[in-house]
């Protein structure tokens, strides 16, 4: 758990650098960011589970596998998309800054569980 925590939040600054600053850089939409953000910041964590967090588990066909990550990140992200919408409709206030915080809470919850069962669990049983 702790290296696909450290993964997330290199993810976790990845994604944050790319969402407030195309936000507050360059005045874009909150849900645009969004997207934008996770999917430089799948990519990268991507990378990083692969070959620190989920060694064991990963897929000899890396295209394959990548294409199972998106397919997983996209959940977790429509989870974190609903929570960060309903959150920014009473956050204004701080930026937005509580509703990214309890959208990737919502997001992080929703992967590891699917990247430990759909993606990474080529050496093992799914038990």
């Amino acid at each position: 758990m702790a290296r696909f925590l450290f993964a997330g939040g290199i993810g976790f600054v990845t994604d944050a650098v790319v969402f407030f600053g195309f936000v507050y850089g360059f005045g874009g939409s909150i849900i645009t960011a969004r997207v934008l953000a996770s999917l430089v910041a799948m990519t990268v964590t991507w990378i990083l589970n692969r070959s620190m967090t989920f060694v064991d588990g990963r897929m000899q066909n890396r295209t394959a596998e990548y294409g199972k990550y998106l397919i997983a990140s996209f959940i977790g992200m429509g989870a974190n998309l609903v929570v960060l919408n309903e959150a920014s409709k009473i956050d204004a206030n701080f930026y937005h800054v509580p509703a990214y915080l309890l959208g990737a809470i919502a997001g992080l919850v929703v992967n590891y569980a699917l990247y430990d069962r759909m993606v990474f669990n080529g050496h093992r049983s799914l038990g």
